[in-house]
């Protein structure tokens, strides 16, 4: 599998970037006069603007290899979108995406933090640490930022983690009746095209999530909800057959990028 390459900074893309959703809606006019409307999800299509800069040797090495592996526009890799969550049903970890250990009730409709009910209560009756994960098709070696806001009546803790075949980076972070972002970031050195994202409650304990995020860069940003469809994009191709790259220099490039996906 091809991916897009991780920046040294530890993201995807640089600023100024952009992206561009263009949909259909499908539309039959009627004998009577009237119209029925219907939206056409097959015709979705996802576009990013990416001007990279102060590229380094093995930052152009890496971005022209996957250029060349491609033949340009012709061929396909998987593209982690900058401006997404790479996880899907961020708000609704009773989701088929997600994997419950046998121990925890989930209860949906809870207060959460942005005001509105859309937080889930994670009772865990059994006397162990159980998990809610979920597995990305993401390259294992980038690095990531894992996040989810949490409160507990009780005060306690709980476990992020990010793992892949053997490797495991988690942190045990403190939870109180107030909302609270739990963070962890992590790289791991597997060389893998999945990456589990979850949070460990433990034995006895009650918590409320809210807003699962996973994103290929060093911090937490801004909270994206996500349905079925998440930020990793497996059928990404380039929309140039050429890449204007520009010397600006001794071993330092810059280059604008033109990506597109099915929505």
């Amino acid at each position: 599998m091809l991916y897009f390459p991780q920046l040294a900074s530890g993201a995807v893309s640089q600023f100024p970037c952009s992206k561009h959703v263009q949909q259909r809606t499908l539309v039959n006019a009627l004998a009577d006069g009237s119209e029925v409307k219907l939206f056409d999800p097959g015709a979705c299509r996802v576009e990013w603007d990416i001007d990279l800069a102060s590229l380094t040797n093995a930052e152009w090495s890496a971005m022209l290899s996957l250029f060349v592996a491609v033949e340009g526009q012709l061929g396909t890799f998987t593209f982690l979108d900058p401006f997404g969550n790479l996880l899907s049903w961020s708000e609704e970890p009773s989701a088929a995406a997600w994997a419950n250990d046998a121990g925890l009730t989930l209860t949906g409709g809870i207060a959460d933090p942005q005001g509105g009910t859309g937080a889930t209560r994670i009772a865990n009756s059994s006397g162990t640490p159980q998990n809610v994960t979920q597995t990305a098709a993401v390259p294992s070696w980038y690095r990531y930022c894992f996040s989810v806001w949490a409160r507990s009546d009780a005060a306690g803790q709980a476990t992020l983690f990010v793992n892949a075949g053997t490797a495991t980076a988690q942190q045990n972070l403190v939870v109180g009746p107030t909302w609270r972002r739990l963070v962890l970031g992590a790289q791991l050195t597997p060389q893998q095209g999945t990456t589990t994202f979850g949070i460990s409650i433990p034995g006895g304990a009650t918590l409320d999530v809210f807003g699962f995020q996973a994103e290929a860069q060093v911090g937490a940003s801004s909270y994206k909800a996500t349905g079925a469809q998440s930020g990793v994009y497996a059928n990404a191709s380039f929309l140039d057959d050429v890449l204007a790259m520009t010397s600006e220099a001794p071993a330092i490039y810059s280059c604008p990028v033109r990506i597109g996906a099915k929505g």
